[in-house]
This record gives C-alpha cells, structure tokens and sequence, in this order.
C-alpha cells in the first residue's frame, strides 16, 4: 500500500510542482506565464488539472505526518529546501555550464554554495583569523576572529556532507550525516580535550545540548506561535527523543557519589564513566540499525536528492573544510584561557554559552524558519535531535578519545549543571506531551535558557583542568 506524503514531502512537491507539470501537463510553465503547448486544443485541461491538484493537497494536507528521524536526516532536510529553491532559480543558467554526467564544475558548485546564504560572508575573516594566531595578537583578538570564521565552516561542513551523502544509498547516507552532522562539535572537543581543558569540554557538551533543547526549541515555538495560533508536531518523535535524553541524564548522575567533579583523577569516577559512554554508543548504534535497517519504511524519503557536483569532489570539498575547521579550532582553543582573563568570563561560561554557536547558528536559523512555515516535525527534530545525537554520540565519544589518550575526561560534571540538566529535560518533557505549541510555550522555553545563562554567568568553581605529567 502506498503511504500517503507527509507535510514535508508535499513541500518538496510544492517547490518542484511547475517542473513536473511540465512533464505531465498540456502547459509548460516558464517563470509565471503559463504557455499552451503546440497541438492541444482542449480548453478545459488546465482547469481539470488544477482541480486534481487542489483535491490532491486537500486530501494530503492533513494527512498524518510519518515518524520523523531522530537527529539523522533533519540537518539534511533543512539544507534539501534551501537547495531546491536556489536550484529552481537558476536552473536555466546551471544546465548550460553542467559537464556531460549532470554535475557542475567544483568552483562553480562551491560558487552556488557561498552564494546560498549572507552568513558566508563571514568567511573573510578566515585569513584575518590565521593572521592574528601567527602574528601574536592578544588572545581576545584571535578567540573572536576564530569564532567568527568558524560559523559559516560550519554550514559549508553540513552542505558538503549532503553532497557526499547523496551519492550514496540510503543506508550508507544516513551513516554519514550521522557522523558528519555535529563534526563541529567532536573537532573542537577533540582540540580543548588534547589541551588539558576538560571543564571546557564539559561545558560544550552539555551547552549544546541546552541551546538546542531550549533555545532553538523555545525560537521554534515562539516565533512559530506569532504566526500560528496552535502547531501541531509527532508525538512519537518528541516521546523517543525525550526518553533518550532521560537515558543520557542517567550517565551524567552516575559518577556524582564517588568524587568532587574536580576530582578528575578518581579512579572510580573515570570507570563508571567510561562504562557509561559505552552503553550510550552501543545505545546510538542500536537507534541506527532501527532507523536505517530494521525500521527503514518509517524514516524513507522517497524524494530523489539532486547532486550538485561529483562525488570526489563532495569528498575532496569535505576533507578540506574539515581541515580548516580543525587548524581554526586549535587556535579558538588555544586562546581560551587568555581570553578568560581578558574578558573576565569563566571556562564554563564560554563552553556553555558561546561555544554551542559555532557549530549550529545557522542551521538554529533554518529551524526557526521552517518552524514558521508551519512545519513543526521537520524544526522539532533538527532543535531536540540534535541534543540526543550530542548526548548519545558525541559526549561519549569524548569521554572514550580522552581514554585512549590518557585523558581524564568523565561524566563527572558539577552538581549545579546535572541538576539544570535534569530539570531542563523535564520542562522540555512537560512541554512536548500533548503534541502541541503555542508562542507561551516557546516564552517558558526561551527564559529557562537566558536563567540557566545568568546562573552560569556567576557560577564559581575550582579549577578542574588535570595536571601536568
């Protein structure tokens, strides 16, 4: 039995609906002037026509929405409508500067890319940020012109991996948006582990997780809510998504009766730790094999992505940007300490607040987006998806690199951010039961974030960075 399109997919029919007509129709459409094709004289096609598609959306619309993936293949939604509707703009120009396979030049695809969004501007201050390290400017200097050149890296690493992952079948591609989507994320973790900065990991981890979780969830459904009186969302998506949060805030109280959270060096800490990390891999592994293998009909995406350019050169565009975002990121880490003096702020504060930006302000934005075009599964899945993909996959993986390289990295965190942590799953769990939004719940959203920000502000704790062997 065929299963009736979701909300999503009838936006990507919605964007291509001219293109296929053309294809289907008596009419083809160029730009807003419908011509009459050569040879039809029926005069009451058209009207047939469009009376079978406005039925078709009427008995599709409300239609109940599929079981959204949790975290795999939201990022690539996102990024899928914004190209659609880039590529449908330029189409005529495009076709006439494809290679005989379809795929366009590598400059020429990368060109469209940097000219998809404003924010990729922003990639100027990548030779400015190389400079400041290499040149010796103060430490604020070169953490702000890092941080800056890094958000747009950010957007360019997803839309790379989109191409990659299009080239491939499903299965295979959603192991690579899986591994690619918070690369960001482990790349800079990875750089502030290998310093010594164990808070500062710490801090990014569980950061992220409250930005996704309530602030771009609280933006979704504030702004969403201006717009719409009510939206409505998948409650087996938000029911699965807050059960593995729920799961994760276990592994974060575990360690918590056996040492101090600047106890780094306890031998008990670390084993429950690392035990724990195991468990959530194995628990994220096993939420994989159920989206791309046991249960694949529920997360299918019928809708054929199109490629901008080759595989190796997707591949080559990837390993790249991958590359700068690793050199730019040991710089940021570098002149973390630095710029705390200068400013005053405390590790925890950068790692909580202002780290989390670099790898998703952009994709934060889509969701808001989208959330106020009424599509609420598609922006609930990038906003909490992201937070269990964070706290399934990337902390644990943090905590596993840190033991195979002698580093002291646990769960262990300080009582004051497990139980916001805790409590923040909860309101997001109260909020999300019935299924619905509204602009107050996106308030309550927004200032449990900005309180949990203030109290990190002028939060004091003892230095927890390991010493020196």
């Amino acid at each position: 039995m065929q299963n009736s399109p979701s909300k999503e997919s009838l936006v990507y029919h919605d964007s291509h609906e001219q293109m296929s007509d053309s294809e289907t129709d008596p009419f083809h459409h160029y730009g807003s002037t419908n011509v009459r094709s050569p040879g039809n004289s029926n005069d009451n096609l058209f009207s047939s026509t469009n009376t079978a598609n406005s039925n078709y959306f009427t008995a599709t619309s409300s239609s109940p929405t599929p079981y959204m993936g949790i975290g795999v293949g939201n990022r690539k939604d996102l990024r899928r409508r914004k190209k659609i509707d880039r590529i449908g703009s330029v189409r005529t120009i495009e076709e006439s500067i494809r290679s005989a396979d379809g795929q366009k030049p590598f400059f020429v695809a990368l060109y469209d890319m940097l000219r998809d969004s404003y924010i990729n501007i922003l990639l100027l201050a990548m030779p400015v940020a190389y400079w400041s390290q290499r040149q010796g400017w103060s430490p604020s200097s070169v953490f702000l012109w890092n941080f800056t050149a890094m958000v747009p890296l950010a957007a360019l690493l997803g839309a790379f991996t989109e191409e990659v992952a299009a080239h491939t079948n499903q299965t295979i591609g959603g192991l690579i948006n899986a591994t690619f989507g918070n690369a960001v994320e482990v790349v800079v973790a990875i750089q502030a582990l290998l310093a010594g900065e164990i808070r500062v990991v710490q801090a990014s981890m569980i950061g992220s997780i409250f930005s996704n979780l309530l602030l771009v969830l609280g933006c979704c459904f504030f702004f969403g809510g201006l717009k719409y009186k009510e939206q409505h969302f998948q409650s087996i998506t938000a029911t699965a998504n807050m059960g593995m949060l729920c799961l994760s805030s276990i592994a974060l109280v575990l360690p918590t009766p056996f040492a101090n959270y600047y106890d780094l060096e306890d031998e008990d800490a670390l084993g429950i730790s690392r035990t724990a990390a195991i468990f959530l891999i194995s628990m994220y592994i096993q939420l994989l094999i159920f989206q791309l293998k046991t249960h694949v009909d529920l997360f299918e995406d019928d809708e054929e992505e199109e490629t901008e350019m080759s595989f190796f050169s997707a591949c080559f565009g990837l390993v790249g940007v991958t590359t700068i975002i690793a050199k730019l990121s040991d710089y940021l880490v570098e002149s973390i300490d630095g710029f705390c003096v200068q400013s005053g702020l405390s590790r925890t504060f950068v790692g909580l607040i202002i780290l989390p930006i670099v790898g998703n302000a952009v994709e934060h934005a889509t969701a808001v987006t989208v959330a106020m075009k009424d599509k609420m599964d598609l922006a609930m899945g990038v906003a909490v998806g992201s937070s269990v993909q964070i706290s399934l996959f990337v902390a644990p993986l943090t905590v596993i690199i840190g033991w195979m390289v002698d580093k002291p990295m646990s769960f262990n965190f300080p009582h004051f951010e497990i139980i916001l942590f805790t409590l923040s799953v909860i309101v997001v769990s109260i909020v999300v039961a019935n299924s619905k939004s509204n602009w107050l719940e996106g308030s309550m959203l927004i200032t449990t974030y900005l309180m949990i920000a203030v109290g990190f502000y002028y939060e004091k704790i003892q230095d927890s960075k390991p010493a020196e062997v």
